[in-house]
């Protein structure tokens, strides 16, 4: 009987462990998981580099209305609109929209199922941490490395840093530790913070023409 609890100890690690990783996985799998990407509530994306000094550099803001439904503004002052598998570029959320002739070749949904599954097949060392606290807001954070290949050789991968609102199962923050990308195949000092704004009245309307 005395040893029991040595037992129960050196078993249950690797038994949360699993547990861990299935939830982490089903965010990427699940039918309304924390990526699914026919999540379709409009929402705002800011993504920045932060330095090892504080200092942030702008990387995009992206506004989402469907995953096929996507103003993307870029640190030069452009704006590109994504609509069905057209490209179009302006000059303020508001357009005018310029179609640029360019197509994206995949369907939005599947391409975001198949990045999708590419991350929950990588994913490793997940870690489920429960609620902390971030800037006085109670989220739940998860931690774990993945490696995404969309095709074609690319590829990326970091030590992830998740924060997910447990009333709503929604993303919060997601901060990308040491990137590693196929054209930059080093890994970075800095972290890509990624910050989720659901609070956000904006409509993306089909563009002339």
């Amino acid at each position: 009987m005395r040893f029991a609890p040595v037992l129960i100890a050196l078993i249950a690690p690797p038994a949360f462990a699993d547990a861990c990783l299935d939830e982490v996985r089903g965010m990427y799998l699940d039918e309304g998981g924390v990526f699914d990407p026919t999540f379709e509530i409009r929402h705002e994306k800011v993504t920045v580099t932060r330095e090892t000094d504080g200092t942030e550099t702008p990387v995009v803001t992206a506004r989402w209305q469907a995953a096929d439904q996507v103003i993307s503004q870029l640190p030069t002052g452009t704006y590109m609109l994504l609509w069905g598998q057209d490209f179009y570029q302006g000059a303020s959320w508001d357009g005018p929209w310029t179609d640029t002739g360019s197509d994206n070749p995949y369907d939005a949904v599947e391409y975001a199922r198949g990045m999708n599954e590419s991350a929950a097949a990588s994913l490793t060392g997940a870690e489920c941490d429960g609620r902390v606290d971030v800037d006085g807001r109670e989220l739940t954070r998860y931690r774990y490395h993945v490696r995404i290949e969309p095709g074609a050789g690319s590829w990326w991968e970091s030590d992830v840093t998740l924060y997910v609102d447990p009333e709503t199962n929604r993303l919060a923050i997601m901060e990308e530790h040491g990137l590693m990308e196929s054209w930059a195949p080093e890994p970075k000092d800095s972290v890509k913070v990624t910050t989720v704004d659901y609070d956000v009245d904006f409509t993306i309307a089909a563009p002339e023409g």
